[in-house]
């Protein structure tokens, strides 16, 4: 199987490599203890079933016996308990630690049983362990011990349906079939090679030529053309990721909600972006829950369109025709219609009199910038999936290790306690 990929990655750790394109690779060479369904129910993965006990406080996982890790070391409740000890240590920078700081205690009763203890019940638990980005992955101590943090992302040995052969960076990542793989019958395919294409067109050329099997995040001007070709399918799930246009909360003016409103609310036109970059193929988004998630609520009658009343704000802020406010929103081309979606809001925001200026960079510098430089005013920027609201506290917790949009309103970390 040949693959058409749109960007290259950053590693193969599944705890504290970035990028949307490290979640979706990592998924190839890694099982957790819980998986997802197309249905958006937690379902065994690792742990063969598992049982809540003291009112949900408690859970005890039983492990699928004789699975081995890539090395041929085997996977057992002592290979759990080290994983979660590894991402609960500050030192690793693990991005999933947040997710799990509910967990007290994990202690191995056997070889294959394994028991949580949480501080107190919550429902996030089971979604933490299956599906919260770089979350729960289970991967070998043994090869962590050979490599240790500095090299182990380069060495991906889980428990995955695939194996890594070969990374040529910028060039072709290429996995070959686990025959050990736990699953009877599975994976069907003996190898896939990912081409990297960062040009969607380049993508879309190779599939339609035969040059590639499938390709991911396809151009949206070319899905009515590929979709009437008898020979290509066209697969889609339900709508749970989302573009993000996130401020720099701490940078001035940005610190202002005045600013925020009026430039993140009333003064852009979200149907003209959705009509005009998703070409209909994307539903308009005022939450950070997508329309397929769980419990997504519609927030259109907070923010509608409304440029007078954006102006208005800005002007109550200090800015107006003779002080207008200036500034940069940073965004990449993995997703091809996110400069387009920058380029709309710099036009829309040019009639109420700011100007905007669009860096468009490739994914890996982007990530630098939005993660560790933190050097941007505006980012827009698409999102994993986002199953429920808790999937984005990692970004909007200020507690967390992330925190995208580098606020520091308690109010905020207040919201996210009481959702847990």
């Amino acid at each position: 199987m040949r693959g058409a990929w749109e960007q290259d990655i950053t590693g193969f750790d599944p705890h504290w490599s970035a990028g949307l394109q490290n979640i979706y690779m990592v998924g190839n060479l890694f099982n957790g203890l819980v998986s997802i369904d197309e249905h958006l129910n937690y379902v065994p993965e690792l742990a063969q079933s598992w049982e809540e006990q003291d009112d949900g406080k408690v859970y005890v996982f039983h492990l699928h016996k004789g699975v081995k890790f890539h090395d041929g070391t085997d996977f057992d409740a002592a290979a759990v308990a080290w994983n979660l000890e590894r991402i609960m240590d500050p030192e690793e920078k693990a991005l999933a630690r947040p997710y799990l700081e509910v967990i007290e205690a994990v202690e191995p009763l056997d070889a294959h049983t394994v028991k949580f203890t949480l501080k107190y019940p919550t429902q996030t638990f089971p979604p933490a362990l299956a599906v919260y980005p770089r979350t729960f992955l289970i991967k070998a101590l043994s090869t962590y011990k050979t490599w240790a943090r500095k090299d182990a992302h380069l060495q991906p040995t889980g428990t995955g349906p695939f194996k890594l052969v070969k990374w040529e960076q910028n060039q072709t990542i290429v996995l070959e079939k686990n025959p050990a793989y736990f699953k009877k019958g599975l994976p069907y395919l003996d190898r896939i090679e990912f081409k990297i294409m960062k040009d969607g067109i380049t993508r879309a050329t190779a599939l339609r030529a035969g040059e590639a099997d499938f390709l991911n995040y396809m151009p949206k001007e070319m899905v009515e053309r590929l979709s009437k070709d008898p020979k290509i399918q066209l697969l889609r799930g339900p709508d749970t990721q989302s573009v993000n246009i996130s401020f720099h909360n701490t940078r001035k003016p940005f610190d202002d909600v005045r600013v925020r409103q009026a430039l993140g609310g009333y003064g852009i036109d979200r149907h003209a972006s959705a009509k005009t970059a998703m070409l209909g193929l994307g539903e308009v988004l005022w939450s950070f829950v997508p329309p397929g998630g769980k419990d997504h609520i519609d927030f259109e009658e907070e923010f509608p369109y409304n440029p007078e009343k954006a102006k208005a704000l800005l002007k109550e802020a200090g800015f107006d025709e003779k002080n207008p406010l200036k500034y940069t929103i940073i965004t990449h081309g993995a997703e091809p219609s996110l400069p387009t979606i920058a380029t709309i809001i710099k036009t829309q925001l040019a009639q109420i009199g700011v100007e905007v200026t669009i860096e468009v960079i490739d994914r890996p510098i982007f990530l630098r910038r939005l993660t560790t430089d933190r050097d941007w005013d505006q980012m827009v920027n698409f999102t994993g999936s986002s199953v429920d609201a808790y999937t984005r506290s990692i970004i909007l917790d200020s507690r967390g290790s992330f925190n995208q949009v580098n606020h520091k309103d308690p109010k905020i970390d207040e919201l996210w306690d009481q959702l847990k």
